[in-house]
């Protein structure tokens, strides 16, 4: 039999699915079309996909470089003590070093002794007994930078009664040092006396300790 020019011959499959294509009323023209829409619907859903899979990937990377980045400026302050006592004479000093490899920016400090938060180095001094002079030599750390390697030494003390106080000090896990510093990319860590010194806490930004924030 022949066909006309607006018959097109359909694959067969099964009667119970039914087609728009196979609307008796579409042209071969209108036929196409629909197929063409349909591929069209196809190709563009594909796009969504492959877009949505280019931009998964781009944020991953981009996080991966910020974590890289992260790393290549990572501060670490430590706190650290230096003592002896020979019996007849004694000395004590406590610093802080930044063994990480970039800047440190300490922005808070908190010294409790006693129970009692210090509000300075002069204080600290006066409770355990002593008094300021040219054997007691002090730095400030609030509000400072430490670059990569820079020690910075708090206090030190070679008037020997004092120096032990301030062993004992240090010795006595009710009283604490703490402090709060944060890379160049405001990732803030907080380290504290009573632990561990390679575990200081990660926080999302320092503490404010008001009243009791130590000045020096």
């Amino acid at each position: 039999m022949t066909k006309s020019n607006d018959e097109e011959v359909v694959v067969s499959r099964d009667a119970d699915t039914p087609s728009v294509v196979d609307d008796p009323g579409l042209s071969g023209t209108e036929r196409r079309l629909v197929r063409l829409s349909f591929w069209q619907t196809v190709l563009s859903v594909v796009g969504v996909f492959i877009a949505v899979l280019a931009l998964y990937a781009a944020l991953t990377e981009s996080q991966a470089v910020r974590q890289q980045t992260a790393a290549a400026v990572w501060p670490f302050v430590q706190l650290s003590v230096e003592d002896f006592d020979t019996g007849d004479r004694a000395g004590f000093m406590l610093s802080v070093t930044n063994s990480g490899v970039g800047p440190a920016l300490v922005r808070s400090v908190r010294v409790v002794l006693d129970g009692q938060a210090m509000r300075d180095w002069e204080q600290v001094v006066t409770q355990l007994g002593g008094e300021l002079n040219e054997q007691v030599g002090r730095s400030t750390l609030s509000d400072r930078v430490l670059s990569p390697g820079v020690r910075r030494d708090l206090i030190t003390v070679t008037e020997q009664s004092l120096a032990r106080q301030f062993q004992a000090m240090i010795a006595n896990p009710e009283n604490s040092i703490s402090y709060c510093y944060c890379s160049i990319f405001d990732e803030c860590w907080v380290a504290d006396s009573r632990r561990q010194a390679l575990e200081p806490m990660t926080v999302q930004s320092c503490p404010d300790y008001g009243d009791e924030a130590f000045q020096n």
